[in-house]
């Protein structure tokens, strides 16, 4: 079993950003935090009394932005979780971290408390980037950060932003060539222009253009291939890794282990049928304001009297999508047996097929949404 830990505040909301983040409440901290520890102490006691319970073999502490807070702060929610589950004693324990935020003391109690892992949100190497996205750090300032990251942590991974307003082929080359000097792991993502957001705004008005989506397709294959030129291989539809440092908790997402989500807005999935009041697998997410959440879970004498939204009881038709929708993310793949022939056929440029596995090849990640929602409905 993972878990994902959510802190939900931010210096500033980046302008493409429609995650659960807060800005300007400093004054919520400190009752987000105690209930935030009130709810990983109920788990712990419901979770204790199951037959079922598992040992913890990641730990991911994201947000927002998590290394905004003291660092004693995380110190004592590790050490909350570590005291209230078996954590295994390899288990990945990450932390995400804006470049402006880290310093060498928080770094070195990030480690005293037992993060292995640190994932730091670079997005891009060029200034006119990363102001045009609402970035508060520069270029230096990440690969600053990246370098003092180094001297106390071997399992780092940073973030890259594709389809920004500035890039081209030759840039995009070249910051991720900067990038695998430093680091053995990379998630690089497209850019998606949510609506509502400040960015997408900008758009709406002109003010901002942004690559079509050929030009972010062709830019997207000039990063695989630089990848692939610096020894990294491709595992997850965005993600990087060489010298075997995938991300043990992302990878379970997709290869569906059960996981606990504390925090605002944070998702738990759980396969305990018939153990927990749920008679069926379970997602279930937390109220997304800061307040609601505080209220629900303070409220609460029992883990599963915690009030939750987007319960979603899963039948065997729904475990069958996901294992397909999720499975295909990966270099892994997914039976081929739960594949139409219909699709399979369809398809057959997209996909590799190795024995009873199928998975897509780059070309079929390149349009992997379109593949996902029409296998979905030739099932």
């Amino acid at each position: 079993m993972e878990i994902y830990v959510h802190i939900p505040f931010c210096k500033r909301k980046c302008l493409y950003c429609d995650f659960n983040s807060y800005v300007n409440a400093d004054g919520l901290i400190f009752g987000y935090l105690t209930a935030l520890n009130r709810e990983i102490a109920l788990a712990s006691d419901s979770f204790l009394k199951l037959e079922k319970n598992k040992k913890i073999t990641s730990v991911f502490i994201g947000g927002g932005t998590p290394s905004l807070l003291p660092a004693n702060c995380i110190e004592a929610l590790i050490e909350n979780v570590k005291n209230s589950f078996t954590v295994d004693d390899d288990a990945e324990i990450t932390i995400e971290a804006n470049p402006e935020s880290l310093t060498e003391e928080k770094l070195a109690i990030y480690k005293r408390a037992g993060i292995n892992r640190l994932s730091i949100g670079v997005q891009s190497l060029f200034d006119d980037n990363l102001k045009a996205i609402g970035r508060i750090h520069d270029a230096k300032t990440a690969q600053n950060a990246v370098a003092l990251a180094k001297k106390y942590f071997d399992n780092i991974s940073c973030d890259l932003m594709i389809g920004l307003p500035y890039d081209t082929k030759a840039r995009v080359c070249e910051e991720v060539e900067k990038i695998a000097e430093a680091v053995d792991h990379l998630s690089v993502y497209q850019l998606i222009l949510e609506e509502g957001t400040p960015l997408d705004l900008l758009v709406e008005e002109g003010k901002i253009t942004l690559p079509a989506d050929d030009e972010v397709a062709d830019l997207m294959d000039a990063a695989v291939k630089t990848l692939r030129e610096n020894g990294f291989s491709r595992y997850e539809v965005s993600n990087f890794a060489r010298d075997g440092k995938i991300s043990r908790h992302n990878l379970g997402y997709w290869t569906r282990e059960e996981y606990l989500g504390f925090g605002a807005g944070a998702s738990t999935f759980l396969k305990m049928s018939g153990q927990t009041p749920y008679d069926a697998e379970v997602r279930y997410s937390s109220a997304n304001s800061i307040e609601k959440y505080v209220e629900n879970v303070n409220g609460a004498e029992d883990y599963f009297d915690i009030p939750r939204e987007n319960v979603e009881k899963l039948d065997d038709d729904a475990i069958v999508d996901e294992r397909i929708m999720l499975g295909l993310r990966t270099a892994y793949g997914i039976e081929k047996k739960l594949l139409p022939i219909s699709a399979l056929e369809k398809y057959q440029r997209y996909f590799l097929i190795e024995g009873d596995k199928v998975r897509l090849t780059d070309e079929g990640f390149a349009i992997m949404n379109s593949v996902l929602v029409d296998v979905m409905q030739l099932k």
